[in-house]
């Protein structure tokens, strides 16, 4: 059974269509059933006495849950709300698909969604109690170690006294997106909010924005106990308007991704442009940006669904190639994981950390 939320929100929709061209997932499969209308009218007609089926529940995992429908609901609603629920669904009724299963053994088996055994990235000298913690995230952690450790090299010559868990716990972020926010979800949560207060900290620098808005959000609304929660991009271009960091300039033209929910959930756009700008870069703007902004795919998406996310990436690339800018960077790891992974002939991937930290 769905919520009430989840049905007032539901009921809510016009089935306008006029989300329909902003779904990142419709759009690169042309499938009516991947649209934010067509789940919604599911999630009604279940209400009213049909079943879930394979193919129902499927329909709730072809999305990115990026919030796009959202941003732009002519009701003002949510359809992110009975998404996540349809999920539920699908697992109550023991229809998830086999590669979203494959995931969730993994996080069951491991702790994390790559099923990865140790960390990649170097912790040498960073103690694990302090005032501020920096939390890097699973796809930091074992995807994409580059961002993690010129994050870390950026605080160091920014002369910044920080401590990071080097068995970092998962913040329930990639369970949430596949379960739903079930009490799974909420007790992975308290383990990272425990960690995190073991830890001493007064402040925690979050480097995956993934984690940042679910720590902001979910977290207060379960009523679990944090410090303050800044992001990394928030944290480093506040060290460059104290002068603790000078960046050199680097006179490059550049476009710039807004990650989904950096833009949306956390409405974050000018502090990765303003660390942009202070490098010397001249920013030429792909068409959606910030609120509107194209998503380019999560990683957790990309381990169910990576034929999806590759084309999803793909497609954020063609905005980029409608620009004058050959160089594209973002500021989320799971960003990076998405466009590294598909860099057209004659564009440059450049990680806003990695490239920050090269340019001191």
């Amino acid at each position: 059974m769905y919520s009430e939320k989840a049905k007032k929100n539901a009921d809510a929709c016009r089935f306008c269509w006029m989300c329909r061209h902003l779904c990142p997932v419709q759009l690169v499969t042309g499938k009516e059933t991947n649209t934010p209308r067509a789940k919604g009218l599911q999630v009604s007609m279940m209400e009213r006495g049909m079943k879930m089926d394979e193919a129902s529940a499927r329909t709730m995992y072809e999305c990115m849950l990026c919030g796009a429908c959202t941003n732009d609901c002519a009701t003002g609603f949510d359809p992110l709300v009975f998404i996540r629920e349809g999920r539920t669904q699908a697992l109550v009724n023991d229809l998830v698909p086999p590669e979203v299963q494959q995931v969730l053994d993994r996080i069951e088996k491991t702790g994390n969604m790559y099923g990865a055994a140790e960390c990649r990235v170097s912790f040498d000298g960073i103690p694990e109690k302090g005032d501020v913690l920096v939390w890097l995230g699973e796809t930091a952690r074992y995807s994409v170690p580059e961002c993690a450790e010129a994050f870390f090299s950026v605080l160091k010559k920014a002369g910044v006294s920080f401590a990071a868990l080097q068995r970092e716990p998962a913040s329930g972020c990639a369970l949430g997106d596949l379960m739903g926010f079930v009490e799974d979800v909420r007790a992975q949560a308290e383990k990272a909010a425990e960690a995190i207060r073991a830890s001493g900290a007064k402040k925690v620098v979050v480097l995956d924005s993934y984690d940042a808005a679910l720590m902001r959000h979910e977290y207060r609304d379960w009523g679990i106990e944090m410090p303050e929660i800044v992001t990394a991009t928030a944290f480093a271009a506040e060290l460059v308007r104290q002068g603790k960091l000078q960046p050199k300039k680097v006179n490059a033209i550049v476009t710039y991704h807004d990650g989904s929910r950096l833009a949306r959930d956390l409405d974050e756009h000018e502090e990765a442009r303003f660390l942009l700008k202070e490098m010397g870069c001249e920013i030429h703007e792909m068409w959606q940006n910030r609120r509107l902004a194209k998503c380019c795919g999560s990683a957790v998406a990309g381990q169910f669904m990576p034929e999806i996310r590759k084309k999803v990436a793909l497609n954020r690339w063609k905005d980029v190639l409608r620009t004058d800018a050959r160089i594209l960077t973002a500021a989320c790891p799971q960003s990076t994981e998405a466009f590294q992974a598909q860099i057209p002939e004659g564009c440059e991937y450049r990680d806003l950390f990695v490239m920050l930290d090269r340019n001191l």
